[in-house]
């Protein structure tokens, strides 16, 4: 059975839990020191998912239970809608792409009028202490100019993308707990099936010889 998405009222009941639900939604807005609010609803037995906060809805909760077989295979079926419905989704955004080249191709090659796309991205960490981080800009759907330097090169982020650093950062164990569910996914491999073997015979007029064993075949 998949695993519902609870109110903080329903997580209370599920988890048997002692707090109220206004303690549940306090660890939201009030972060304890250096403590995450994900990190606060695990302690719980509880799986917190920002985005769905964030897109309205009241049910962003999850208990947080061991993977059985039986769990798992459900999730792999729920997992096997979703996809279906994210290849729907994927259609629209081909659409939405196709329409967005026809824009960009319309758009003047002046910069203050025209989208223009900027990547960073921050590679790990060499031994050496240095970050490496590789700028991308690109417009008008073409190629990219990039450029490589050392995150101390590029001086301090504005606080818009420190704060979403952060953001991403909390949600890390959202995420690594997303990845090992997905690597707990059973391998559906095809049994091979094996064809009865049959026997024939040979009449003859003065003896009957018994024709030859056929092979044992195994269709894969």
């Amino acid at each position: 059975m998949t695993t519902k998405w609870l109110t903080p009222e329903q997580a209370i009941v599920k988890a048997n839990l002692t707090v109220t639900s206004e303690t549940l939604k306090s660890y939201i807005s009030e972060q304890q020191g250096k403590t995450t609010a994900e990190e606060q609803f695990q302690a719980l037995g509880l799986l917190f998912d920002r985005e769905r906060l964030r897109a309205g809805k009241a049910n962003f909760l999850q208990l947080l239970e061991p993977v059985s077989h039986e769990n798992s295979y459900a999730s792999h079926e729920n997992s096997y809608v979703e996809d279906e419905i994210d290849s729907h989704q994927l259609d629209d955004d081909d659409i939405e792409t196709s329409a967005t080249n026809k824009v960009n191709q319309l758009e003047p090659f002046i910069f203050e009028q025209c989208k223009v796309q900027i990547v960073i991205t921050l590679l790990p960490t060499q031994q050496t202490g240095d970050r490496p981080v590789m700028i991308a800009a690109s417009s008008h759907g073409d190629f990219p100019v990039v450029t490589m330097l050392n995150q101390e090169e590029l001086g301090d982020f504005p606080p818009a993308i420190v704060q979403l650093l952060d953001e991403l950062k909390a949600d890390f164990p959202n995420r690594q707990i997303r990845r090992n569910i997905a690597q707990t996914k059973p391998v559906k491999t095809n049994k091979p099936t094996t064809q009865t073997p049959v026997r024939t015979e040979t009449a003859r007029s003065d003896t009957t010889k018994p024709a030859s064993n056929t092979t044992q075949i195994s269709l894969f």
